[in-house]
């Protein structure tokens, strides 16, 4: 019960992740909330570019956990899914050490609680 749970909220914020980076990536003035806060405003091309790309990994991250909801059909053996599961724990932690350490107030404000309760939920899932 508590791994459908935490499936369903990464589905949802892995993709509303995808949606933030697409914004950024399409040039949405998000420059405080990304990229350690550094820069105001649009991004500059590179970050942009690395937004877009973000944004695909974020839709495939949405998928996964979709098939470990049962909504889509899992594309992995259940060996490979563990795999890849304890793999995005390590992305989780990432992203939340990422998140939490920043001296960006607004981007800690926005990611810091998010990327935690998402690194707490794929460890739900991968146990």
């Amino acid at each position: 019960m508590i791994e459908s749970f935490a499936s369903g909220f990464l589905v949802f914020a892995y993709f509303a992740t995808a949606l933030f980076q697409l914004a950024i990536a399409l040039g949405a003035p998000l420059g405080e909330y990304a990229y350690g806060g550094q820069r105001e405003g649009k991004l500059p091309t590179p970050y942009r570019v690395a937004s877009g790309i973000s944004f695909l990994v974020m839709i495939a991250i949405s998928g996964h956990y979709l098939a470990q909801t049962g909504i889509l059909t899992p594309l992995l053996s259940a060996q490979q899914n563990a795999i890849v599961n304890w793999v995005l724990v390590g992305f989780a932690s990432l992203a939340a050490l990422m998140n939490n350490i920043t001296k960006s107030q607004k981007e800690k404000r926005l990611w810091g609680s998010t990327t935690l309760a998402m690194l707490l939920s794929a460890v739900l899932v991968a146990l």
